[in-house]
This record gives C-alpha cells, structure tokens and sequence, in this order.
C-alpha cells in the first residue's frame, strides 16, 4: 500500500478517534475501549469467505437468484442452515420458520423500532448499557427511554414493574402492535458489565412481559463467546419464554450479527421471535422494498455454515478470546487496587470496574490517554442517566495478549495515580 492509499484508509474507529493504525505511535496505544474483533481475530476470513463464495458461484443455475432481490425474510437456505447451527449452539431446537435475515444488529433494532412502534414509545433501557443504543433510539427515533437499575443479575425487576405500572397506557388504541412498549436488554454477557442475568430474573422477566403486555428486545450478540467448557451457550432469555405454557402468546425477539463472531464488515445478521412477532416484520413495507436486507452475503454463509466453517472458526474464536480473558483477568487480580470492585465474566468482550467514588472515570480517562497510552469507555457514557461516573469497561476482543497485559498494568498504574491525586485533595 502507497503512502497516500494509507493514509486515506480509515474505518469508524479512525473517524471517532478512538484508535488509529496510520498514526506513528498505534504500536505502543492500547485500545481497550473497542469492542470489535481485532486483526488476529479476523485473520482467516479471507479464505473462508473465498471458499464458501466459490462454493456459491460454481452453480450457474443459482445466479439469477443469487444477484436478484431476495425473499422478504430472507434466502430460506439461510435460514435453514443457520437454524441448524444454532440449535447446536444453543443446545436447543430453533426453527427455520422463526428466523429472518437482517444486515446486522443495528439495523434489527431499526427495523424492529420503527416497523413495530411509534415514536415516544416507552423503551425500558438497563442502566448501564450499550451506549449507542440509547442514541439511537432516543436522538434518531425519538423514543422515550426509562433507564432501569441493574445489579450483578440483570436489570432489576421490582423497579421494572414500578415504570410499567408508571407508564402503562390506559388504551392501547393507535399502536401498531400488541405491545405498548419495549424493553431493551442485554442478558448474555451484558455490554457493559460482563454478567449473565441469572435464571430467576429472567423468569421474573418474562412473567413481566406477560402481564404488561411489552416485547422484550434482547440483544443476543455475545451468546456464543463463552470461555468454559460447556458444549453450549448460557439459556438466553428467549428460551424462557416456553411455547409450552398455557399463556404463552410469544414476548421475546432475538436481535443477533455475525459481527462478533466472524466479521463486522459483512453487515450481516438474523433475527430470531415466533409467529405472533415475526409477522409484523416480514410483512412490512421495509422488508418488502429490501428484498432480503443482505441477501448476497447471507447466501455466501449459508455455504460457510453448511461446510461448518463457522463453527470451525468461532471455535477458533472462543480459544483465542478465553486466553485474552484470562489474561486480563489475572493482571486485575494482581495489579488492581484493593477498593475496586471487578465481576470477572465468563465470556463475552468487557469487563466492568468499579472505581471508589472519588475517581471520575471520564477524567482518568484523560490522564490514561495522555501519559499511559491506553484507552477504555468511561461509564457515564454507558448510562443514559450518566450516572456510573466512577465505572470503566475494558475490552478484550481488539488487542492481542502481549498488548493486553501491558495495558491492565497500564490501566492500573494510572488509576494508583489518579487515587492517590484525589486523596491529596
């Protein structure tokens, strides 16, 4: 690559400054703030997708399909394959019928807002969360969010039925679905905070939905980087909400990317809700204009899926991620000072901190980025209160594990820094 072909080679990361590869000093920054797959992690895709791409243009009878507008839900052999992965990923059946092709979680949660609510429609957002979400939903659709407590098991539930009560309509007349309104959650290895919302809470969840008539919006996108050595993935919310029960009508939508398991770049992903929700999406004037939101693409992974490239690759993953984990874990474990509170997670990219309140993290974050050459997402940016103003979240997923080590004791020595500063006050 040429000097002027680099230096005019940018990705979103360099135009949100967080982290720049054309910049003299990138070898010596620690970008804990991305939470993307970095190099090492993308190493491969090159000859997967060549492979499954070939496997997909060698039949000449599919290319009038293949370049063509798709069906509104999606290429069925897609759906297909990717129901039979997931039912091994998750150790439980997924039906092809309950999937539909997105071009990424983004545009999920875009579709779902948009197609199945109004604007100023309540969304019960876990505080903290994922950061842009809330920008999206409140700045671009102009949605009502009502941030919820969290604690170490998932949104609490008490204070989640006090805001339904609180804000639950007397009529539902003029809405476009069933559900007056949504909640957004992240349960399987949360962004930010790193932890599975335990079996009860989920079941309080879905008994919630239930009574008050509301979607749960999960985002499932970490599901399937766990680090232990369980066959399958942690239940996700979604698997609670059993079509065996007498009231079951359907509450739960499965909002999921390969961007995290494979590549954000092919902006491709899947949503996954029964009958009584997929309706309104598959039906709808959107899907309908985009004939399959990535119907290319998803037709490529059907062919990586079906010759099990996936799974050899995410399994690649998860080897790789549980050593960057571990890794991180263990210099905390050592390096952090006494009075931080840290729940280490047992999969997913981030682990959450929390720093004794007299440490703003959003000023450590400054010192970090200017004397310790590292970076990380300061927690009153996840908060749509902008609360956790002395929380940090890490990430694991960008950086290898040379990179990584030096950066936690980085990060501590920065936080020794700025604690024995604020002491002297």
């Amino acid at each position: 690559m040429t000097a002027n072909a680099k230096a005019d080679s940018k990705d979103l990361f360099q135009y949100l400054a967080l982290y720049d590869e054309n910049s003299e000093d990138h070898e010596n920054f620690v970008p804990f703030s991305m939470g993307a797959p970095g190099a090492e992690s993308l190493a491969g895709c090159n000859q997967l997708l060549d492979k499954a791409t070939r496997i997909l243009l060698s039949d000449d009878g599919e290319e009038r399909f293949t370049f063509q507008y798709g069906p509104c839900k999606g290429y069925p052999g897609f759906c297909r394959e990717m129901a039979k992965f997931l039912s091994s990923e998750y150790g439980q059946t997924v039906s092809r019928e309950d999937i539909m092709v997105t071009a990424g979680a983004t545009q999920g949660l875009h579709l779902v807002a948009t197609v199945m609510f109004n604007k100023d429609t309540p969304v019960f957002m876990e505080d903290p969360t994922y950061f842009i979400a809330v920008k999206i939903l409140r700045e671009d659709f102009g949605m009502n969010i009502i941030p919820v407590p969290t604690d170490s098991e998932g949104i609490n539930a008490e204070k989640l039925e006090s805001m339904l009560v609180q804000h639950k309509p007397t009529s539902i007349a003029g809405q476009k679905t069933p559900f007056w309104g949504m909640v957004y959650t992240i349960p399987t290895f949360n962004n930010p905070k790193g932890y599975c919302m335990s079996p009860e809470r989920c079941r309080t969840l879905i008994r919630l939905a239930r009574k008050h008539d509301v979607l749960l919006f999960t985002e499932d996108i970490y599901n399937m980087l766990h680090y232990d050595d369980s066959p399958v993935c942690p239940p996700r919310l979604m698997s609670y909400d059993n079509h065996m029960d007498e009231d079951f009508q359907g509450h739960v939508l499965s909002n999921c990317t390969f961007s995290k398991i494979l590549a954000p770049g092919l902006r491709l992903g899947w949503i996954e809700a029964p009958p009584r929700i997929m309706k309104y999406l598959e039906k709808s004037a959107t899907a309908w204009s985009g004939g399959a939101f990535n119907h290319y693409t998803s037709k490529v992974i059907a062919s990586a899926l079906k010759e099990g490239l996936i799974a050899k690759h995410l399994n690649k993953l998860r080897k790789e991620y549980r050593e960057r984990m571990d890794i991180a874990c263990s210099s905390l474990r050592k390096h952090l000072p006494q009075d931080v509170k840290v729940d280490y997670p047992k999969g997913g990219f981030f682990i959450w901190l929390e720093l004794p309140p007299s440490v703003d993290t959003m000023l450590l974050l400054k010192l970090a980025v200017e004397k310790y050459k590292i970076n990380f997402i300061f927690g009153a940016s996840t908060s749509p209160t902008g609360g956790c103003r002395n929380c940090a979240r890490l990430s694991i997923s960008f950086c290898d594990k040379k990179k990584i080590e030096k950066g936690i004791v980085a990060f501590c020595e920065a936080l020794q820094e700025m604690m024995e500063t604020s002491k002297g006050q």
